[in-house]
């Protein structure tokens, strides 16, 4: 068995409509938001091996919160510059080419990318959408990577900030 997290980066900042998309900061509740998904992860045990990030800023540092609070070295985050504008296709041979001594992989990324692979992945769940900062954690029935199928994951576990709120 695998366990693939996707997470949804963190509530990011608007303030300034020059600055390019990659580079876009987390507001302040992002910086609230993600200790506390990275902590309910913690809580229920999960520790993912490798983290998979967008190298965009946004999701960069939520990747950074959650390694944080796993206590993941920060050497286990992966920039992955496919990630940023990827679609679910792209993500599935992402996750294809990690190593099968890793059992738990955590990926970072936007939307509608992760919604649309969370979709294709669990196969007959209808997600309308990851809010920010959402965190899935999927069981998938497979001993290496390369064998991950669309339809195969079963969803473990949801949650994102306003569902606690």
């Amino acid at each position: 068995m695998k366990t693939l997290i996707l997470v949804r980066h963190a509530k990011s900042s608007w303030n300034d409509q020059t600055q390019r998309d990659i580079d876009r900061p987390l507001n302040e509740r992002g910086r609230q938001d993600a200790p506390l998904m990275a902590d309910n992860l913690d809580k229920r045990g999960t520790h993912p091996q490798r983290i998979l990030c967008s190298p965009a800023l946004r999701t960069a540092s939520t990747a950074e919160i959650f390694a944080n609070h796993l206590s993941i070295p920060k050497e286990l985050i992966q920039l992955e510059r496919q990630i940023y504008l990827a679609g679910s296709a792209h993500l599935l041979q992402l996750i294809r080419h990690q190593d099968d001594n890793i059992d738990s992989v955590m990926l970072v990324g936007h939307n509608p990318a992760l919604t649309d692979f969370f979709n294709d992945l669990c196969g007959n769940a209808n997600l309308d959408n990851m809010p920010t900062c959402c965190v899935a954690e999927l069981s998938l029935p497979i001993s290496q990577w390369s064998s991950l199928e669309f339809g195969q994951a079963e969803l473990k576990y949801i949650d994102y900030p306003k569902k606690i709120i």
